[in-house]
């Protein structure tokens, strides 16, 4: 029988039966404010973000890696396990419920915040077993830097197992926060969370002392509200502008990444610098971030391959 496997995210939730990913969808759901009903969950809930009606509550009840409100994940989950007996074959209830699941942990929850994420997961209809991150990833001895939606995990694992972690609050959801406030604050030019995003996908980029004039010349156009004057309006933004003011959050991670670094006995901080660091996470592709560690720490960093679903699949 193939491994089922979930990794409920800050962002995303990914489950996977064996080696195929059967549901990929955002940590997101719409409830009718009233009667607390589910109006809809994932990929349609999130469209909703910036626009929700009156008579919705749009809720992401997984926060920073840890459970934040818990009814509201339950009630997500079992949207999820809902939709994927429509989906699939008959046979989806035999192979989920009552097995055990193996579901993906954040090392740096305390002990009551996995026992929160234990008992979602039962009330589901779950018999999950939590894997700390960093097992799931790295089944060797090397230094994993997970960088999601709402924080970036730094690991070090030793043979497979879970040594030692570090929770920075640095993700792709303060960001794209950032983004906003900076074209708000500077141009008084405000727009939605869905452009925000999408420009930070098309434009940020993390430039090193190589890379300034290579990316220096894209642009794109965005849209939102002239603030000044209550009027919808676009923008030219470049790369260039943009990335020159999320470099001093992107420093702020790599302070982080020193810290934790300057935790771990001489010996396993030595041997890292040689052997390398792995990026995963969906944070780990903005443009140029991997170069910009690797000058900055000194040692060769590497984003490995699909590194979003990095997490679920090791865990199969």
């Amino acid at each position: 029988m193939p491994t089922i496997a979930f990794d409920i995210g800050s962002t995303f939730t990914r489950v996977a039966v064996g080696s195929e990913i059967i549901f990929q969808q955002p940590t997101c759901i719409a409830l009718e404010k009233k009667s607390r009903q589910v109006v809809t969950t994932g990929t349609a809930a999130y469209a909703l973000l910036g626009k929700t009606a009156k008579n919705l509550d749009l809720l992401f009840p997984v926060s920073a890696g840890v459970v934040a409100d818990t009814s509201t994940l339950l009630a997500y989950l079992r949207e999820v396990l809902k939709l994927q007996r429509r989906v699939l074959p008959s046979s989806f209830s035999s192979l989920v419920f009552g097995r055990k699941v193996l579901a993906a942990c954040n090392p740096c929850c305390t002990v009551a915040q996995k026992a929160r994420l234990n008992s979602v997961l039962q009330q589901a209809g779950l018999r999950a077993t939590l894997v700390v991150r960093p097992e799931s990833i790295a089944k060797e001895t090397s230094c994993v830097i997970d960088i999601g939606g709402g924080t970036t995990v730094c690991s070090v694992v030793t043979n497979g197992s879970h040594v030692q972690s570090h929770c920075i609050p640095w993700g792709g959801i303060q960001l794209t926060e950032y983004v906003q406030r900076h074209l708000l604050e500077t141009e008084q030019f405000a727009v939605g969370w869905h452009e925000a995003e999408r420009l930070k996908r098309a434009l940020a980029a993390v430039f090193t002392s190589h890379t300034l004039a290579k990316y220096r010349a894209h642009k794109s156009v965005v849209r939102g509200q002239d603030m000044t004057k209550r009027i919808g309006k676009t923008l030219v933004v470049t790369r260039e502008q943009l990335s020159t003011v999320i470099q001093p959050q992107v420093f702020e991670l790599l302070d982080g990444i020193i810290v934790f670094f300057s935790r771990l006995p001489r010996e396993l901080a030595s041997g890292i610098i040689e052997e390398g660091i792995v990026l995963v996470g969906g944070g780990s592709l903005l443009s140029g971030l991997a170069e910009f560690l690797q000058e900055k720490l000194a040692c060769r960093v590497t984003v490995a391959k699909n590194p979003e679903l990095v997490c679920v699949k090791g865990l199969v």
